[in-house]
């Protein structure tokens, strides 16, 4: 089931992902050191969504909200249009988590508002073509920068037995245009395996089940973090097994629905990332 906002869903998802960001684990110190003022990092602190990402011997904290309104859902004869409003915060050196929180509070501003299409074309397959563009800027040092996002993403499901399972794709082109006439352009092709199945259980007197999602990410040109002037890492592809937990009918909580939320792992060359999941990807 698709996961929708609306103004008590984002109130409430706000209070957990705060929660959440407020855990020994997210408390990590950050550095986003910039070279010629350029924004680095740019794409997966709006794209990859909330959770604390390693690059190299770094951290970094980021708290997405991924707003979004549908103007018209999908039939037989019209396409399904969505708005969206993805914000990204990014936290960085809070090696002590008061003094920081309290006085330095964010490193990175990014929204990306967007349009979604999406539009079932054969038998379980739906196509969602999308384009984003938006503003980042580092807060700390006043360095601003133009982004966007354009591309394709799909999904095709059915059920075996009792397992629901759904195949996903996106080819995605983005790029970023700092103050500085610095840019920088990104190719992205993913593949993605969701698996839900019943756990025979109940929750709040819902069936409940469990699921599973493996997504391989293949950057055509490397994602490239720069840690000091000196020194940089390079990811070309990433993989991420999640799990999560949820019912076939959404839960009400806080005035929020849900329908799952669970952890992802995301590594590769060099990168790792816990994430919070509330869906597949695609």
């Amino acid at each position: 089931m698709p996961y929708r906002w609306n103004r008590a869903r984002v109130r409430a998802t706000a209070l957990l992902l705060l929660g959440l960001l407020t855990t020994p684990a997210a408390l990590a110190e950050k550095t986003r050191n910039m070279i010629q003022g350029e924004l680095t990092d740019w794409y997966f602190a709006n794209t990859f969504g909330t959770g604390v990402y390693r690059i190299g011997d770094r951290t970094v904290t980021i708290l997405t909200l991924p707003l979004s309104y549908t103007l018209r859902e999908p039939d037989d004869d019209r396409w399904g249009i969505r708005l969206k409003l993805p914000l990204s915060l990014g936290l960085y050196s809070l090696d002590n988590a008061v003094d920081d929180v309290l006085n330095r509070n964010f490193a990175t501003f990014a929204a990306m508002p967007g349009v979604e299409f999406e539009k079932e074309i054969g038998r379980n397959w739906v196509v969602k073509p999308t384009f984003s563009g938006g503003y980042a800027q580092d807060v700390s040092k006043g360095n601003r920068s133009t982004l966007y996002e354009l591309g394709l993403r799909s999904s095709w499901g059915r059920s075996f037995e009792r397992v629901d399972f759904v195949l996903g794709n996106a080819l995605l082109y983005a790029g970023n245009a700092a103050q500085d006439g610095i840019t920088q352009h990104l190719g992205l092709l993913s593949t993605g395996l969701n698996f839900i199945m019943p756990t025979g259980g109940a929750l709040a007197g819902r069936a409940s089940n469990f699921g599973v999602h493996v997504v391989h990410y293949l950057f055509f040109n490397d994602i490239d973090f720069f840690l000091t002037p000196e020194n940089r890492r390079s990811v070309n592809q990433q993989y991420e097994v999640a799990f999560t937990f949820g019912t076939y009918r959404p839960l009400e909580i806080l005035g929020a629905t849900f329908d799952r939320i669970g952890v992802g792992f995301r590594a590769g060359e060099n990168f790792f990332a816990v994430r919070l999941v509330t869906g597949f990807v695609y």
